[in-house]
């Protein structure tokens, strides 16, 4: 079978993206298709990926799979790069995507662009975990925020047991912070289903939302990861807003043999 992709890496968090905006659904299995095409040894390699499809209520509906297969609910990094993927067949700078966490707007100015990711819900504070104390967020899929003050390489040997703790019943992303200041912080980030990743754009805003309410960080701060930096921005309105750049990396054309 021969399945046609785009390529696209927003802060080193890449993804590989079907246009499907013909159908509303798919036969392709998600899950099988994304262990083997995300694959960097014998697939296209990416972190994970995404179908495009038609969606009568927004310019397009997201579902996302990470790169071992599992469903993923919401990406901010993935989520920009469709925008990106749509303001490129449509010329249009104002999107809204359907998600399985609820309709998302984006806005597109060059390769910078903006989504709305809502707001954050604080599920527990001070949660004592594998010798380390977090707190769940939840930013359309579930994060365990831990602030540092020196990053060595916690997401390696603490980020695959967290993700499958059984304190989380459906998996966690995991993420190690050290604040800078009050308009920057440093992020490490072991996500559900990929493992460690260059960049997590919800990851990114639940740990300033988490800053946040220690009192730690103002309503705009600079997120760097190792991929690269996002801007987060905290709304009067309580919504969240993650801004960065996105690249087209490649186009082709994947030979699935199933």
């Amino acid at each position: 079978m021969l399945i046609p992709f785009d390529k696209l890496q927003a802060q080193g968090n890449d993804f590989v993206v079907l246009q499907l905006l013909h159908t509303r659904e798919s036969s392709l299995p998600p899950d099988a298709l994304a262990r083997d095409i995300c694959d960097r040894r014998t697939g296209v390699g990416a972190d994970g990926l995404v179908l495009l499809l038609a969606d009568s209520d927004a310019d397009a509906r997201m579902l996302i799979h990470n790169s071992d297969g599992s469903h993923a609910l919401m990406c901010g990094s993935a989520l920009r790069c469709c925008a990106s993927v749509l303001y490129g067949l449509s010329g249009r700078t104002e999107l809204r995507i359907a998600t399985d966490s609820g309709l998302k707007t984006a806005t597109v100015s060059g390769r910078q662009i903006s989504v709305n990711l809502g707001k954050p819900v604080l599920k527990e504070k001070d949660i004592q975990l594998e010798g380390i104390t977090g707190s769940l967020v939840e930013v359309g899929n579930q994060h365990f925020v831990s602030f540092q003050t020196v990053l060595k390489g916690q997401e390696l040997e603490l980020g695959p047991s967290l993700e499958r703790h059984p304190r989380f019943r459906e998996g966690v992303n995991v993420e190690f912070v050290r604040v800078i200041s009050r308009l920057e912080l440093e992020l490490r980030v072991w996500e559900r289903g990929a493992g460690a990743t260059q960049a997590c754009g919800t990851g990114a805003v639940a740990s300033v939302f988490s800053g946040i309410g220690k009192g730690l960080l103002d309503g705009q701060v600079w997120v760097k990861m190792p991929g690269g930096a996002v801007q987060v921005t905290r709304l009067d309105s309580g919504e969240f807003l993650l801004a960065g750049t996105v690249e087209h990396t490649f186009s082709g054309v994947y030979k699935w043999k199933i």
